[in-house]
């Protein structure tokens, strides 16, 4: 029994151990699936994993000693025509085949590889590629990635002979992305003629991780990795234009149940504007689109705490055509309307979630007059509203239901309220201050022409003055507030 108790915790701590979701990633030609773990995962053109290639790991042995790769023959090499190039993969140590082998005639051609032509990716490989890269003006890892192999097969490259390639200055990132894990919107800032990012660029609805699979709040800097498509396995779900947030999650749009357009989510699109993904930021196609082509490695992107304002979250949602599965344009906002007494509404509807107008535009206006609303106006009933109407009704003896029916409103827009609300508050009594007792002065009598004069050899009395209160403060009131809660 104690066996079968601990397998079952197993398997129920399985699903729930990792707080990320695990991407699959497709690379641009349509044709692999790139594991997070190094793994790779071929697929068929229609995008239908084929089973005899599912999961081919790229491993590298663990302990096993590199072989030792031979010398180069002293002969000089034959010319070699140049090799026409198509990138596949990612190409680093421990890796073996063909594509390795192109890669040391190559890197030999151009005068960095002195070694025998063996198909496998070890130390000297690796510190070939390192030196092409440096004098290439790349970052130099030792990895054979799109940027290295497109570089090393075309006719750009700078020979080990030639002067080498300066690096180039690297710019500031153009944008920089702030995600509101509070509100569910991500916004775009690009910089100023100072070079601070305060120029709003894009606002994007958004779906960020529940509390079981949160967000981590925190500044990263964007990696390199993205894809048109990704798979997630855990989930059994896929998702278009990924880019990398950190190691562990991901920009990408909505779900769909197959990577194919019209396969969409509902569901996850319905969810825009609240918690709903497993630790990655979910967006509209059109905004996830936006990021994968424009915000490039190196972009920084803070996940933060804002104020709470969904009314504004909503202005941001569009709707779907059912019929096409696509996003619709959002509407024009329209202006808000004057506020004035004369403006009130005086027939009243009912307003709850989700209902818009211009009496929702006057309720909030006057929420805000009263002190009751501290949200966008926006003219759409949402959480912020809501709450300010509870407040409202509980303060003045209604049911508080958060929906501002015909007593609400005609309450709310009479002036006995703004009487209640015009009133002054009572002026506060002096407070004594905390550490000094008020001595109370006693006036010495002054002698005048009319006081019957003291008998001689009767000295007057001698005053002497009280010394200064010094105040002694009590270290109790001193002790940090977080250093008292428990």
């Amino acid at each position: 029994m104690k066996h079968l108790a601990l397998f079952l915790c197993l398997l129920w701590l399985v699903p729930t151990c990792g707080l990320c979701e695990k991407i699959l990633w497709e690379d641009e030609a349509g044709q692999v699936i790139l594991g997070d773990d190094g793994n790779v995962q071929f697929i068929s053109p229609d995008g239908e994993a084929a089973d005899e290639n599912f999961f081919v790991p790229t491993t590298v042995p663990a302990e096993t000693p590199a072989p030792i790769e031979a010398p180069a023959e002293t002969e000089s090499p034959a010319e070699v025509e140049p090799i026409d190039f198509t990138f596949k993969r990612t190409l680093k140590y421990g890796d073996s085949g063909e594509r390795v082998a192109q890669l040391q005639t190559r890197l030999s051609e151009l005068g960095f590889y002195n070694a025998k032509v063996s198909g496998g990716y070890y130390k000297v490989t690796k510190a070939a590629v390192k030196a092409f890269q440096a004098h290439n003006g790349l970052s130099a890892d030792g990895i054979a990635g799109r940027d290295t192999q497109e570089l090393l097969f075309s006719a750009a490259a700078v020979p080990a002979a030639a002067t080498p390639r300066p690096s180039p200055t690297p710019e500031p990132a153009k944008y920089t992305l702030m995600v509101d894990v509070v509100n569910q919107i991500t916004r775009a800032y690009t910089y100023d003629e100072d070079g601070q990012y305060t120029v709003l660029v894009r606002e994007m609805i958004c779906s960020t991780g529940t509390s079981k699979y949160p967000t981590p709040c925190k500044t990263t800097v964007m990696p390199k990795k993205r894809a048109r498509w990704g798979y997630f396995p855990t989930w059994g779900s896929h998702a278009q234009y990924l880019t990398r947030i950190d190691a562990a999650n991901a920009f990408h749009s909505v779900l769909y149940s197959e990577p194919n357009e019209n396969t969409l989510s509902v569901k996850s699109f319905d969810a825009l504007g609240t918690p709903a993904s497993h630790g990655c930021v979910r967006l509209l196609v059109s905004d996830a689109k936006w990021i994968y082509e424009n915000c490039k490695e190196g972009t920084i992107i803070t996940v933060y705490e804002g104020d709470y304002d969904p009314e504004y979250t909503m202005t941001l949602k569009p709707t779907l055509n059912t019929s096409t599965l696509r996003e619709n344009p959002l509407p024009v906002p329209t202006a808000t309307p004057p506020y004035a007494p004369e403006n009130w509404p005086t027939q009243y509807r009912t307003l709850s979630r989700g209902k818009k107008g211009e009496d929702v535009y006057m309720l909030q206006m006057r929420l805000t007059e009263l002190g009751y609303y501290h949200g966008s106006i926006t003219g759409g009933y949402y959480g912020g509203t809501i709450q300010a109407v509870k407040d409202f009704q509980s303060d003045h003896g209604l049911t508080v239901d958060g929906a501002a029916g015909r007593q609400t409103q005609a309450l709310l827009f009479s002036a006995a309220v703004s009487l209640i609300a015009a009133q002054p508050e009572k002026t506060p009594a002096p407070e004594t201050p905390m550490f000094e007792t008020p001595v109370p002065e006693t006036p010495v009598p002054e002698t005048t022409v009319f006081e019957t004069p003291r008998p001689t050899g009767t000295p007057a009395p001698t005053f002497t003055p009280l010394p200064a209160f010094t105040p002694t403060p009590d270290p109790a009131l001193f002790v940090p507030l977080e250093d008292s809660v428990g």
